[in-house]
């Protein structure tokens, strides 16, 4: 392992705080989606304004369509020391979606931070749609 990079346990549990919060979304468990955020977290979702900590994350995911789950696509982590950033491509199925489509493309990026504790949190995340199906 080159000096500076993540661990193996290190990207492992980046990629394993990333699948819980996907798998709270589709189950609607919003209070344990949020202890994987930083308290000081910024989502920055596709034309909308940037939430900003926890009040209003919580906020905003209660707005959110029904999906009944997410699929993962590609997934790369890469960082060093406490700081790391997840790139994805992702597959969401709506339960009622309001234009016929269902299954939706995406990607996101999140940039986590680990904490005094050992544990890594998502401190920001941004995504959109992924119209060419990368």
């Amino acid at each position: 392992m080159a000096e500076g990079t993540l661990s193996k346990e290190d990207t492992d549990a980046i990629v394993e705080v990333f699948k819980k919060t996907l798998t709270n979304i589709p189950q609607e468990d919003f209070a344990d989606w949020l202890v994987h955020w930083t308290a000081d977290a910024r989502l920055m979702p596709p034309g909308m304004a940037d939430v900003v900590g926890h009040d209003a994350l919580k906020h905003w995911m209660r707005g959110w369509p029904k999906i009944k789950r997410f699929d993962i696509v590609d997934i790369d982590v890469e960082g060093s020391g406490d700081l790391a950033v997840l790139i994805c491509h992702f597959v969401r199925e709506l339960e009622a979606p309001e234009d016929g489509e269902s299954k939706q493309k995406g990607r996101q990026v999140l940039k986590f931070r680990r904490q005094p504790d050992g544990r890594w949190l998502i401190a920001n995340a941004i995504f959109n749609a992924d119209l060419q199906g990368n």
